[in-house]
């Protein structure tokens, strides 16, 4: 008997394809990806640590071609919308998280490291895609701005560095994070690189797919921190929120390049939806901070307006 595809699966901002095929009365996700070694050794090195990712039933490096387990379709972005056991279901992916960065870290497959170089590169894509391309904002004012990144460079890195030597997935948010048997099951986990406990749980927490209001997301970092503590990992709860509060701020910098330029580069238009969420957080995020020029820039009108327009 033959497997047979039933859909395409449009999820994502990567380049790789996902279908769903079945062989008798069982479905499978069937994945083409250009750097499938690197996919198999990292879900290998996770799936061995006995973290929640799918399993690999066959694999065709030649055709680059992954058949994997069916998660079906309870993404945590999915669930969000029926508002049933909200935080339950962040409690199951968070559990999962802190597994992921903890356990996961121990001979992880990858010398990446989020460093000073990635949080400028995530900078400069906010800049190119968002602020240049999207909002049209003239190189002049942008460069005026240079100052305020490079101080939220370094504070952030100063910020996390009692927490930097973990396993960091980079793009920890709703429809990564899919609910199967009352367990998180994580995807596109294929950027995973060594980085701080923070960025995860702000991709999570401070996430533009999500409405999560700041009485639910104050209780699930509660959570999230009581979690750490069983993993006998040491905090200071003001410096961690702290870091977490610049973290986010980043994150939010750095999902706003990236909804635009999957928009406006990579036809994917569908992305455009959630800039104004993405917008809102970033702009309440630096409200309490010193980076004016940049706050400056996020809240005038001519951003806001030229934002609007484009959606």
């Amino acid at each position: 008997m033959e497997y047979k595809i039933i859909e395409k699966i449009t999820i994502g901002g990567s380049d790789r394809i996902y279908y769903r095929c079945n062989k008798g009365n069982q479905t499978y996700i069937l994945v083409w990806d250009k750097n499938i070694q690197y996919h198999l050794k990292i879900q290998k090195h996770l799936f061995g640590k006995g973290i929640s990712v799918p399993e690999v039933h066959w694999s065709d490096k030649n055709l680059n071609l992954i058949l994997m387990e069916d998660l079906g379709d309870n993404s945590l972005y999915e669930l969000s919308k029926k508002k049933r056991s909200l935080i339950l279901q962040y409690r199951t992916a968070i559990k999962e998280l802190v597994k992921f960065q903890v356990d996961g870290y121990d001979n992880a497959p990858t010398e990446d490291y989020y460093d000073y170089e990635h949080v400028k590169w995530e900078q400069q894509y906010f800049k190119k895609h968002f602020l240049a391309q999207y909002c049209k904002i003239s190189r002049r004012k942008i460069e005026k701005l240079n100052d305020d990144f490079e101080k939220l460079a370094k504070e952030l890195l100063k910020a996390v560095e009692p927490w930097s030597n973990f396993l960091m997935h980079r793009d920890y948010q709703s429809q990564n994070i899919y609910i199967k048997e009352r367990k998180a099951k994580i995807i596109d986990y294929q950027s995973a690189r060594i980085g701080p406990l923070t960025y995860d749980l702000a991709a999570l927490l401070r996430d533009s797919y999500v409405n999560i209001t700041p009485k639910i997301e104050k209780k699930l970092i509660d959570y999230y921190l009581e979690c750490l503590k069983k993993k006998h990992i040491q905090f200071k709860k003001r410096e961690f929120l702290y870091a977490y509060a610049l973290t986010a701020l980043q994150r939010n910098l750095q999902a706003l390049g990236a909804f635009a330029n999957l928009s406006l580069n990579k036809d994917k238009v569908r992305f455009k939806e959630y800039i104004p969420r993405g917008l809102e957080l970033l702009r309440a995020g630096l409200e309490k901070t010193e980076y004016k020029e940049l706050n400056d820039c996020v809240m005038s009108a001519q951003v806001s307006e030229a934002c609007l327009s484009n959606n």
